[in-house]
């Protein structure tokens, strides 16, 4: 539920904010929902990364790869779809820090944290 919160959010608040828009919107979605540490990450990760992939393929596929064919030659990459590829990772990463950092921040304000030692079992 979370990834398609943050995936869905995410993507609307781009058309009208900054792009950096992809840190705020996991760390608020994963301060609010609870979560696991690697869930939080990977949320996060996800809920980015595939909106990103998904609209870089769209982009790709109206211009017959020409556009990014072409940001890829600036950045002396191959082609344009390991481009679209490098572009989901970096979002990913970004989205998927921010959720870990929006589930320590949640664990910071809980009443009883739960010791990492107990987590683990």
């Amino acid at each position: 539920m979370n990834f398609f919160v943050i995936a869905i959010l995410s993507t609307l608040l781009q058309i009208f904010t900054p792009w950096w828009v992809i840190a705020i919107v996991p760390f608020v979605i994963l301060f609010w929902l609870p979560a696991t540490p690697s869930g939080a990450f990977w949320t996060g990760f996800g809920g980015i990364a595939v909106p990103w992939l998904i609209y870089g393929y769209y982009q790709h596929f109206i211009s017959d790869g020409a556009l990014s064919d072409r940001v890829a030659q600036i950045f002396m990459l191959p082609n344009g779809i390991l481009l679209l590829l490098v572009t989901a990772l970096v979002g990913g990463l970004a989205g998927g820090f921010s959720g870990l950092s929006g589930y320590w921040v949640r664990q910071i304000f809980r009443k009883h944290p739960v010791p990492l030692s107990a987590r683990a079992s």
